[in-house]
C-alpha cells in the first residue's frame, strides 16, 4: 500500500474527499515526526 492507496481507503472509511483524508493524514505524519524528534533530542 502506498500512499494514495491509504488515502483512498481513508476517504471511504471516513466518508470524506481524498483531499480531505490527504489533509489528515498529512496532519497525522506531522504531529508523529514532530512527537518523535522532540523524544529523540
Amino acid at each position: 500500500m502506498n500512499k494514495a492507496d491509504l488515502i483512498e481507503a481513508m476517504a471511504k472509511a471516513a466518508d470524506c474527499t481524498k483531499t480531505q483524508a490527504g489533509a489528515a493524514l498529512d496532519a497525522f505524519t506531522d504531529s508523529v515526526t514532530a512527537t518523535l524528534k522532540k523524544v529523540t533530542k
